[in-house]
């Protein structure tokens, strides 16, 4: 039987399929030579559809899926700026301080809601995260930024008794070289952590240039001989300033 195709135009096309079919249809078998008298064989021409999906037989591929790498969820990398911050501020192991929640939220503001008083934040909606953080028995509510390189604790601290110690010494021995009295006459009455408006403390001089930034140190108060002093200190102690 011979057969000849022609190439499908489009989907839903028709080829034309020519088919020789034997004198006594396709149910009978041609024999080697056509008898004597014998009908010659009818080219028959049978529509083919050209679109696989009406075709008799259809071969079916398989397709594997894509393989995807799973991206690292946003909490995780969130989650640990958290831990190494309080790690920082609160002198503890980092294993210490255990994330009980992260959830994304929206704060009004560019300071996540937690600026200072004497801070300057933008008015605009910052997305972010509020995670929620335990370390030793105390929770901690902890705003940061969408990318976690802005971290803020929502409530106060609580200090370090180490840095204290350290900025009080500093103010002990400021006022003894400042005043010319013993060690032992500077009292201190209360050493309590705080933000100042510039570099200098909020005690520049009028020919002084200060770094207009937010400054974190210490506010503590002396006593000497009867007569309180208020003293400024950076965060380290390395800077001290008397308010006169």
């Amino acid at each position: 039987m011979a057969t000849s195709c022609q190439s499908p135009v489009g989907a839903g096309s028709s080829v034309a399929v020519t088919m020789t079919v034997p004198a006594g249809g396709f149910g009978s078998r041609p024999s080697s030579a056509p008898k004597p008298g014998a009908p010659a064989s009818t080219p028959v021409s049978i529509p083919f559809a050209s679109n696989p999906a009406l075709n008799p037989t259809k071969i079916v591929g398989v397709v594997r899926p894509p393989i995807t790498q799973v991206a690292q969820r946003p909490s995780d990398t969130i989650s640990g700026a958290v831990q190494e911050f309080l790690s920082a501020e609160l002198g503890v192991a980092l294993g210490d301080v255990q994330v009980i929640s992260a959830t994304p939220a929206e704060f009004t503001d560019s300071c996540l809601g937690l600026g200072g008083p004497a801070e300057s934040c933008l008015q605009a909606i910052t997305p972010g995260w509020l995670v929620m953080v335990d370390v030793a028995g105390q929770q901690y509510e902890v705003h940061t930024d969408a990318t976690g390189e802005q971290v803020r604790v929502a409530e106060d601290v609580p200090a370090d008794d180490g840095a204290a110690n350290t900025a009080v010494a500093a103010a002990q021995e400021y006022l003894v070289a400042q005043l010319g009295v013993a060690l032992g006459d500077v009292q201190v009455i209360s050493a309590e952590p705080t933000e100042f408006s510039d570099g200098c403390l909020g005690l520049g001089r009028p020919d002084e240039s200060c770094l207009q930034a937010i400054t974190p140190g210490w506010l503590i108060m002396v006593e000497v001989a009867g007569q309180e002093y208020e003293v400024r200190t950076d965060q380290t102690g390395q800077q001290v300033r008397m308010a006169q």
